[in-house]
């Protein structure tokens, strides 16, 4: 879980793109969770995102998500996603020394013009349920994609249980905890064995409404997709509960949401009754996740980014709305999106 990206200086990085990739022009830096990010505008206009891998970032990982990318080109190239870029040598990826002797791998994506969903006017019903059937058509792409490293550890997916440790919630602050523990048995017990007994593939596992694009603030059209790096084999379940939490976040009023992006996904990607009855807790589970590796970020060393605290505030109220809810009701609503 450690959340450190390389800080090379950005001639050297420009000097080490030059060299392997004959790209040169303006550069400006990019927020990254594990990798240092550097958006690259080319002499001839063109944009790249330039990417250099954390130290403790395995080498098969970092290839599971180029090879993710290549996959969805040649299978789906309809999908808006970034595309790689190979060095002069025709290599999908490259890689730089730092001054410790610790090689970083090194890669470089085109970039997706657009504005993230997070900006902007919330989407309407309509939009919600095109969010939806647009997610249930990557997973689709991403069926047949394998991969030796698939199965690494992902902090952000909540079948490693870190949702519901028990260490990591004696740790939490209070305000988090006490909504968390009438949840945690169940969760752990019942829902998290049935979750990762049901279909599961590799799945992009981050789309929420700062990775999905539209082309400006107002428009009620998905144009983008951006950030493998969360990429993991999971339940399919949670890719939908990713972005249905990221959304109902924002839209705390009622279910509607949800329910939107639950109609666009099963559109797309048909789900079984047993996934729809899991999904309210795979949100669940992601919200209670989401709090804790805010607790991570916030209490590891050097300044966190103060989104951050946003996103646990956000988190935390999304949490106490769930706690108010009846369960079985809310099941029965998603069911019924379905025609279950």
């Amino acid at each position: 879980m450690r959340f450190n990206p390389p800080d090379f200086d950005q001639t050297v990085i420009a000097a080490r793109v030059l060299d392997e990739y004959g790209l040169q022009g303006d550069w400006a830096p990019l927020i990254g969770e594990r990798d240092q990010n550097f958006l690259l505008q080319a002499d001839d206009d063109r944009k790249y995102v330039v990417k250099i891998a954390g130290p403790d970032e395995e080498p098969d990982v970092t290839d599971f998500q180029v090879q993710g990318l290549l996959y969805l080109e040649r299978k789906s190239p309809h999908i808006p996603v970034p595309r790689i870029i190979r060095t002069g040598n025709g290599r999908s990826l490259s890689s730089i020394t730092d001054e410790e002797g610790v090689k970083h791998a090194v890669r470089v994506v085109t970039y997706l013009e657009g504005i993230p969903y997070s900006e902007g006017v919330f989407p309407d019903a309509g939009n919600l349920q095109e969010i939806g059937a647009f997610q249930g058509e990557v997973v689709n792409a991403l069926a047949g994609f394998e991969h030796g490293a698939s199965r690494h550890f992902m902090p952000w997916s909540p079948a490693n249980r870190i949702a519901v440790s028990k260490e990591m919630w004696a740790a939490t602050v209070d305000d988090a905890g006490a909504l968390a523990a009438p949840l945690l048995d169940r969760l752990r017990n019942e829902v998290l064995p049935a979750l990762n007994a049901g279909p599961s593939q590799v799945i992009h596992n981050d789309a929420h409404a700062w990775n999905l694009l539209r082309p400006d603030p107002v428009s009620q059209e998905v144009v983008g997709l951006i950030d493998f790096g969360d990429m993991t084999y999971a339940p399919v379940i949670n890719d939908l509960a990713v972005t249905a939490s990221s959304f109902q976040r924002r839209g705390r009023e009622n279910l509607d949401p949800v329910k939107n992006l639950l109609a666009g996904f099963h559109r797309t990607h048909p789900l079984s009754e047993g996934e729809v009855s899991l999904l309210w807790d795979a949100i669940t589970l992601r919200v209670l996740l989401t709090i804790q590796l805010c607790e991570v970020k916030i209490n590891a060393d050097g300044e966190p980014d103060p989104d951050v605290f946003e996103e646990r505030k956000e988190s935390c109220s999304l949490l106490e709305f769930i706690c108010g809810l009846d369960h079985e009701k809310v099941m029965n609503e998603l069911r019924s999106v379905c025609g279950y």
